[in-house]
């Protein structure tokens, strides 16, 4: 174009920004802007805007990215956080660190001025982002907000139903002193009625009034609203007569349909009476809100000849029922006569008055499955598809056969109707597909089920949060962690994962994800960080939050967790464990653990203080804390990693002395970049197993021989075991330290019950740690490990460790 002398609008500046940004040529982009750009003049639209933010961002001149968007501030161009994240998922999709950047830059120099911090509240709310919202007000709310701005806020949390937070940001208005609006007054009158709180809805009406405004019919409504959720039906009427007094005020369907709403909820049927016969005889007729209102009402207080006398009304004014009306009258006539077949049930309708159509074969339908009885819902069905009816059926038709079959537990009728709807044209809908997998789930067919979900998912139709929770629940009820991983997979991929509520998304982080995963999210999603934080603390037991007294033992069990992983690499590449690597393919391996330990090395001798013998009392300290977290990661987390499919596998007892085996070498690591620290480290883990012993006899005492929590603690004697023997090997504990443990734990697994784990865990020492290497001298530990296993054996606890490992496993499931 340029060739040609074709000159650029402003659109082909920006493809050519955009390109350039995706490009990372940032000095063609800030040299276009400074140089050809500005000379001409060119005004800047919201995507130039954007891309040029975001290369002052990428080339690190924070100073002239802020000086953009104060220049913006005075111009026509509003700096959007949304608009900002359409261009980057276009330029630099994989990019989240630009985007905090430029939301914090826009938030420091942009919502200075309340035009621009209004327009992106409105930008976020219609993008749903209730959640972004509130962290911006929180960063906000130091300074004085503008009128507006809090009406937007409380619009939108209303919207999005955050009640609470709608309230709260209301006392924060009321305490920075900014007097409500008629649109501030309104909105709070909707909080105050599901609150029914009737002193705050009268106090905002007159602080509303002294601020000189004037109120109107819709903010009338609201109050009689919140008069008749109080129960406070006199009130409610002083306000309706309030509106029919005023001049400035005409009365409409609105209100007079809140009015019989509300006198109907109070059951004062004989007022809503004489008000809906006012209707009739006034220019504002009743419409088919008002009809269905008053159905409801007459019925549920057994007043069927004036449900009648409404239904004449309706045919007089020539408005069709709809789906409430007849569902309403069916339920009503069908509950009250009891019919016995389908024929019968259409007959009292017909003489009831109701000319059948889908919508009446539909709740007929409906009748019967609550009934439970699908023989007639059968016959009701073929009624509707026969002469002289020929009614073709719909979605809810089949759905409603769906969950009577879901309900009585046929599956071939299920599965049998499903495909009929198929064939038949019908789209299924999330309550149709939701019945179909709920009839996999109670034949035992999950896998089927899982095939239902993903066939939903490509018709576009995604599930509900009761469909994952019901499939969520099954695979854990049956420990199906293969047909799990594909349900969260599933619920991933859907779009679905953060929009879920928090009790469903608790569940996922809980059941279905490691502690290193969870460690992973709690660094890179800041929407999901309190959710695995809460799901680490309940889990495992150890706190995150890094502060002046845990920044130290944060970092040690950060490092632990990378060491976890590593032991499991290496217990898949060999099946040799020794306390040294092997030569080979772990060389890598071997580099990054000797980077773990420098990582902890360096956070205990971090602490510097001018007198050496503080600084030596402190790390001394840091010392004891590190071998602390060490011993209750090597014991009690990794008991709790070992999960009962684990149990079953053959490379679990391999990957657990991997772990054991990597632990010590941290050990002996931290024993050698210490020296004047002597046996300090020794120490220390003799000491926790000493306390960890003392407290597993109170713990078997208080079990009381439960099988559930004994096959847990099972895993965390074993844990310590292969710690105990590795330290044992790696010369960190010697004989008489594991000597006096191996006594503790024999006399505390003395029971009958327990003796058969006292021999696995001894197996476990004996042919596991203590006769694998050559040249240990361990002769007398050995001849007591030996000798308690012939008295194991000698009361018929002989079991191979593998009809041991699934006993365990059956006892769990």
């Amino acid at each position: 174009m340029r060739k040609l002398d074709h000159q650029w609008s402003i659109l082909e500046y920006n493809d050519y920004f955009m390109v350039k940004l995706y490009q990372s040529k940032y000095n063609d982009i800030l040299n276009m802007y400074k140089g050809e750009f500005q000379q001409k003049g060119i005004p800047l639209s919201v995507g130039s805007f954007n891309v040029i933010l975001a290369t002052y961002i990428m080339v690190g001149d924070t100073q002239s990215a802020a000086e953009l968007v104060k220049k913006m501030v005075r111009g026509d161009v509003v700096p959007s956080i949304r608009d900002f994240e359409r261009t980057m998922r276009r330029c630099m999709p994989h990019n989240a660190t630009i985007v905090e950047t430029a939301k914090a830059l826009i938030s420091d120099h942009g919502f200075t001025t309340t035009r621009i911090l209004d327009t992106n509240l409105i930008h976020l709310f219609g993008e749903k982002r209730a959640e972004d919202v509130r962290r911006l007000y929180l960063a906000q709310k130091s300074r004085k907000l503008d009128l507006s701005t809090y009406g937007i806020l409380l619009r939108g949390f209303v919207d999005s139903r955050q009640i609470k937070v709608a309230q709260s940001i209301y006392e924060d208005m009321v305490n920075a002193g900014v007097k409500p609006s008629t649109f501030v007054c309104s909105t709070m009158l909707t909080v105050f009625t599901h609150r029914r709180d009737v002193a705050s809805a009268e106090k905002i009406i007159q602080e509303t009034l002294k601020n000189g405004h004037e109120l109107d019919i819709t903010i009338y409504t609201q109050l009689i609203k919140v008069y008749f959720k109080a129960r406070q039906t006199a009130k409610a009427f002083h306000v309706f007569n309030e509106i029919q007094k005023s001049p400035s005020m005409k009365l409409n369907d609105v209100v007079l349909n809140t009015m019989i709403d509300g006198l109907v909820i109070n059951r004062e049927m004989e007022a809503a009476k004489l008000l809906y016969d006012q209707m009739l005889k006034s220019s504002i007729q009743p419409d088919m809100v008002t009809f269905n209102t008053l159905l409801k009402g007459f019925i549920k207080a057994n007043d069927h000849a004036s449900a009648a006398a409404v239904m004449t009304d309706m045919q007089k004014l020539q408005l069709n029922p709809d789906t409430i009306t007849f569902t309403t009258m069916i339920e009503a006539v069908l509950s009250s006569k009891q019919p016995s077949s389908a024929q019968e049930s259409l007959q009292m309708l017909t003489t009831a008055g109701m000319r059948p159509n889908i919508y009446t074969f539909n709740a007929m339908l409906n009748w019967w499955v609550k009934a439970q009885n699908m023989r007639e819902a059968e016959r009701t069905l073929d009624i509707l598809k026969s002469p002289p009816y020929n009614f073709h059926p719909t979605v809810h038709t089949y759905t409603n056969m769906l969950q009577g079959y879901a309900e009585t537990m046929d599956l071939p009728k299920a599965m049998q109707t499903f495909q009929t709807m198929l064939r038949s044209d019908q789209k299924p809908d999330r309550a149709a597909f939701h019945f179909m997998i709920v009839s996999f789930l109670r034949a035992s067919r999950l896998q089927d089920a899982m095939v239902c979900v993903k066939r939903m998912r490509a018709m576009d139709v995604n599930p509900t949060k009761d469909t994952w929770m019901l499939l969520l629940d099954e695979c854990h009820l049956r420990r199906d962690w293969v047909v799990g991983a594909e349900v969260v997979q599933e619920l991933d991929a859907s779009g679905a994962l953060m929009a879920l509520p928090n009790e469903l998304l608790l569940y996922v982080l809980r059941r279905y994800l490691d502690l290193g995963d969870l460690w992973q999210l709690l660094q890179v999603s800041r929407d999901i960080r309190f959710f695995a934080m809460d799901t680490i603390h309940t889990r495992w037991k150890f706190e995150v939050t890094p502060s002046a007294e845990t920044t130290m033992k944060v970092q040690c069990r950060a490092a632990l967790i990378a060491l976890e992983s590593l032991s499991c690499q290496l217990s898949l590449q060999t099946r040799v464990y020794t306390l040294q690597y092997p030569h080979g393919p772990e060389t890598d391996l071997m580099q990054r653990e000797e980077r773990l330990h420098q990582r902890i090395i360096r956070g205990i001798s971090s602490y510097k203080h001018k007198y050496v013998l503080i600084e030596d009392i402190d790390i001394r300290n840091r010392i004891r804390s590190a071998v602390d977290v060490i011993f209750h990661h090597a014991v009690f987390v990794a008991a709790l990693s070992r999960s009962p499919v684990r149990l079953a596998c053959t490379h679990a007892s391999s990957n657990n002395r991997a772990l054991a085996a990597m632990i010590v070498r941290l050990l002996t690591r931290l024993d050698a970049a210490f020296p004047s620290y002597c046996r300090e480290i020794t120490y220390t883990l003799a000491d926790n197993i000493k306390a960890f012993l003392e407290y597993t006899g109170y713990k078997l005492l208080a079990m009381n021989q439960q099988h559930d929590p004994l096959v847990l603690y099972n895993m965390v004697i074993s844990a310590c075991f292969d710690l105990m023997g590795a330290a044992f090997i790696g010369k960190i504990l010697s004989e008489s330290h594991v000597e006096c443990a191996v006594q503790r734990t024999c006399e505390l697994l003395s029971d009958d019950h327990l003796r058969s784990v006292k021999r696995a865990l001894l197996v476990d020492l004996l042919e596991g740690w203590l006769t694998i290497k050559r040249g240990l001298v361990a002769g007398e530990l050995c001849r007591l490990v030996r000798l308690e296993i012939d008295k194991c054996d000698r009361h018929g606890y002989a079991a191979p460790r593998r009809q041991l490992t699934r006993h365990y496993a059956a006892l769990i499931e």
